[in-house]
């Protein structure tokens, strides 16, 4: 009669991965009891499992398994634990292995070539054993590493391959290929596992028998690994205690890099699900404990637990940038005093992920370091740390306006309203420090949203700002160009800023067509603007151009009377029209110091002319001076 847990029997998913590679399951302890409880007695003569000892041998760390430290007479069940800890398996596993190879487990009388091929490792069903895997040691350690071998971990080959999971192969009842196949969907590594290990499934015979005898294409041996399993531990598929603290975890003291993304858990175990949360590649972890293939990181405000096969040795310069641990949280908002660097964790020595953030910059604090010099900030898209020392507390009124976190990219153009809107220096209505007007009928470039998704960064006139989303429509339409503003006459001189800028054929960064680079220190005269005055009207030599008021600054008398550098040479004589005109020392009408009174059919000639050809410099009783080109005309 078959067991009741075959009705649960499931060929593609015999066993879940959260249970295979749990190598927490057992202790050394646990392991010598749970043999004597199936032997109590040994027949004389024999030497059971619960008495056996064998000579181990010290391996060196792979891709399979972490070193074993090899030792004189070592019980079996001490061996069975060392081996699941440096290779990651369940102990229960390779319990379960020895008993549905061998018989160990239960065997009253044992014959020494039991031990000898105690798992059925490098024993193939067409051939000898191999004799580099015998004794009792060479097994098990040489199937643990097999199993884990079969996953073809990084630094390995993908030899393995026909029974990969999440795959429908077709596998045989029996080692005679006339008893046939049928598809199984393998689901997960273990199973895969389990298929390598003993590359055959139950026929219906096999099942229908339980523990004996099914018929002539019967097999046996995964079979047999899910009773046995399921009638000493229980499901093949639910992990227990699976998020439980370990015993004995060791001391840790080396700093890792992570070398793929993976999840970090609340305890050594894939099947822990509670709070995992997700490492990226490129993360520098500080080790404090150990436990089998799992280490217990800092990961700032507490500790995780990550598989070892995902890290590597961090270097010196590495180190200094390993996430902290305690870390706490905080409130308060902080005012830059001087120009400092956020770092990607508390500690100068980081050299990596560094950001310059500028004197006046407010930042919401949203962690502090265990020994408080250091306070973790939003910046931006990411968040930073920065010492303590430089920043003081922001007051009620800055407060608001700290650098917002959780925000997300933005892409789209939007419209603004008629009516105009408020550009702030962060998504908060409360922020009114230098808050400023944006004209309605603008277009803007979005380039983030907020977390609550009421506001919007934009690229405007007046620079990157905050706008409620309230205040915009979408623009659909086809050609940011051909929108054409709202304008108000526009009379002061202004400069170009360090950095230049770059004039547009309409006030918004969303239009590239013709845009001119104008260098830094370009003198402006525009003749009008958007009426919030974010962006001003110009002439340049590509025709009229839009530049963004926050790229410019008032022009000084210095500013507006010096001499163009891009001048070019003129000899031409002209006429002074009746009206007069008024002779400047610099090519602008801001510039007055110097100026004179010119009177109409005065005859002079001209020594040169601005790149726009706007302006003449003429020779005349007071010296070379600038007069406009449309108050003379060429002399006949």
């Amino acid at each position: 009669m078959a067991p009741a847990s075959l009705a649960n029997f499931a060929p593609g998913n015999i066993i879940s991965d959260a249970v295979f590679f749990d190598h927490r399951r057992m202790s050394a302890g646990q392991i010598q009891s749970f043999f004597q409880s199936k032997v109590p007695v040994c027949q004389a003569g024999y030497t059971c499992l619960k008495d056996k000892y064998d000579t181990s041998r010290t391996t060196t760390a792979d891709a399979m398994c972490r070193a074993y430290p090899g030792g004189v007479r070592e019980r079996a069940s001490t061996i069975v634990y060392k081996v699941a800890q440096a290779c990651g398996i369940n102990p229960q596993v390779l319990i379960v292995t020895l008993q549905k190879e061998q018989g160990l487990v239960t065997h009253t009388w044992p014959s020494e070539w039991r031990y000898t091929i105690a798992m059925g490792q490098g024993c193939p069903d067409t051939a000898a054993c191999d004799t580099r895997y015998y004794g009792f040691f060479n097994q098990v350690y040489g199937a643990a590493w097999q199993m884990k071998r079969y996953a073809n971990p990084p630094g390995t080959s993908n030899f393995f391959n026909w029974y990969a999971p999440r795959n429908t192969w077709n596998v045989l009842f029996h080692p005679n290929r006339a008893c046939g196949t049928s598809p199984v969907s393998i689901q997960n590594q273990a199973t895969a596992n389990l298929y390598y290990y003993t590359p055959y499934q139950p026929n219906g015979a096999a099942l229908r028998a339980g523990y004996g005898q099914g018929d002539g294409c019967s097999s046996y041996g995964n079979r047999n690994f899910y009773n046995y399993f399921t009638d000493w531990f229980g499901s093949t598929q639910k992990p227990a205690n699976a998020c439980s603290t370990p015993a004995g975890a060791n001391a840790a003291k080396r700093t890792y890099v992570v070398t793929a993304p993976l999840n970090a858990r609340i305890a050594p175990s894939t099947s822990c699900e509670t709070r995992k949360m997700t490492l990226a590649a490129g993360t520098v972890v500080q080790a404090v404990a150990g436990s089998g293939e799992w280490l217990k990181v800092h990961v700032e405000t507490s500790d995780r637990w990550v598989n070892r096969a995902y890290l590597r040795y961090a270097t010196a310069a590495e180190s200094a940038c390993a996430l902290p641990g305690g870390v706490q949280s905080a409130k308060y908002a902080y005012v830059v005093g001087q120009p400092v660097v956020a770092r990607i964790v508390p500690n100068g020595g980081c050299g990596a992920g560094q950001a310059p953030v500028a004197t006046g910059t407010i930042l919401q604090a949203i962690a502090v370091n265990a020994d408080r010099t250091w306070i973790k900030v939003h910046a931006g898209d990411s968040d930073r740390w920065i010492m303590r020392s430089t920043v003081r507390r922001a007051t009620p009124v800055e407060t608001p306006c700290a650098i917002p976190g959780g925000v997300g990219a933005a892409i789209r153009a939007y419209l603004i309203k008629p009516e105009g809107t408020a550009g702030r220096a962060a998504p908060s209505a409360a922020c009114g420090m230098g808050a400023t007007r944006l004209s309605g009928g603008l277009i803007v470039q979005a380039e983030q949203v907020s977390a609550d998704r009421t506001f919007i960064k934009v690229s405007t006139g007046r620079g990157h700002l905050w706008v409620a989303r309230a205040d915009v429509t979408r623009f659909d339409g086809a050609d940011a160009c051909a929108t054409a503003p709202a304008t108000r006459v526009a009379t002061r001189a202004y400069v170009v800023l360090d950095g230049g800028t770059t004039a547009r054929r309409q006030p918004t960064t969303s239009c590239s067509t013709g845009a001119v680079d104008l260098a830094a220190g370009t003198l402006l005269a525009p003749a009008a603007g958007t009426v919030a005055g974010d962006w001003l009207r110009v002439t340049s030599a590509s025709g009229e151009r839009w530049v963004p008021r926050v790229s410019v600054r008032t022009a000084t008398q210095d500013d507006v009377c010096r001499q163009p550098t891009d001048a070019a040479a003129a000899k031409r004589q002209y006429v002074v029209s009746a009206s007069g005109t008024t002779a400047r020392v610099g090519p602008h009408p801001s510039c007055t110091a110097g100026s004179a009174k010119v009177p109409g059919g005065t005859v002079a000639v001209a020594v040169a002319v601005t790149a726009d050809g706007s302006w003449l410099k003429l020779k005349l009783g007071v010296g070379d001076r600038w007069v406009l080109r449309r108050d003379v005309t060429r002399a006949p």
